[in-house]
């Protein structure tokens, strides 16, 4: 996953419209769906973090890793590859900062995600 890095912009319009084929309206119903499903997944991570639950926190981070990956989000992409290894690896010190950090980034992306409108 090295493709991720901290300097990438936090949104890649140019691979989310290859995605979507610059489609407004489908762009719409998939904000509007991230936006449905990103908390929830965020918050089952944070319980993982605070019950310690290694498997869980890979499971949840490796989820959200691919959702916002999918909609051309680097950083925020990169933050929960991070935290899915650290599951993996069963090594959480530190994991409480890193999903702190990761939760300003998704919810960074969600409104820079809401101003994406494609040209016709």
């Amino acid at each position: 996953m090295s493709e991720f890095s901290e300097s990438s912009p936090l949104i890649d319009v140019s691979e989310l419209k290859k995605q979507l084929g610059s489609d407004n309206e489908l762009l719409a119903q998939i904000v509007e769906l991230f936006a449905e499903t990103y908390p929830e997944t965020l918050d089952d991570l944070e319980a993982a973090i605070a019950e310690k639950q290694a498997k869980s926190i890979r499971r949840h981070a490796h989820t959200l890793k691919g959702i916002v990956a999918n909609l051309g989000a680097k950083s925020p992409a990169q933050r929960a590859f991070e935290i899915e290894t650290m599951g993996r690896d069963n090594n959480l010190e530190g994991i409480e900062d890193k999903c702190a950090h990761l939760k300003e980034l998704v919810s960074a992306f969600h409104q820079a995600l809401l101003e994406v409108e494609f040209a016709d």
